[in-house]
């Protein structure tokens, strides 16, 4: 089974009950379509810690590239588990 992951998603606020997880909203569209629909990932950094945690610490509204695995928990099912983070912050100039 493929379980390698690359995301590009906005980070959204961490889970209710579930400090180290957080929301990221991708965008997908089908085929020659404009309408776009949007999906809310659940994402884990890699040494599951609560304190200094990168993925915690990135605002709200950043876009993110994540590269990680998917994984399976109890009650969120699956969930990206994060390996490496790369975030824009949400106020880039044109």
């Amino acid at each position: 089974m493929i379980s390698t992951i690359t995301i590009l998603g906005k980070a959204l606020d961490p889970i209710k009950n579930f400090e180290q997880f957080r929301h990221v909203e991708i965008e997908s569209r089908e085929p020659f379509e404009e309408k776009s629909f949007y999906s809310k990932i659940p994402v884990m950094y890699w040494d599951r810690s609560k304190g200094n945690n990168p993925l915690l610490n990135i605002p709200t509204g950043c876009l993110m590239v994540i590269f990680g695995r998917l994984e399976r928990h109890p009650q969120l099912g699956l969930y990206v588990l994060a390996e490496q983070i790369r975030h824009f912050p949400s106020n880039l100039e044109k």
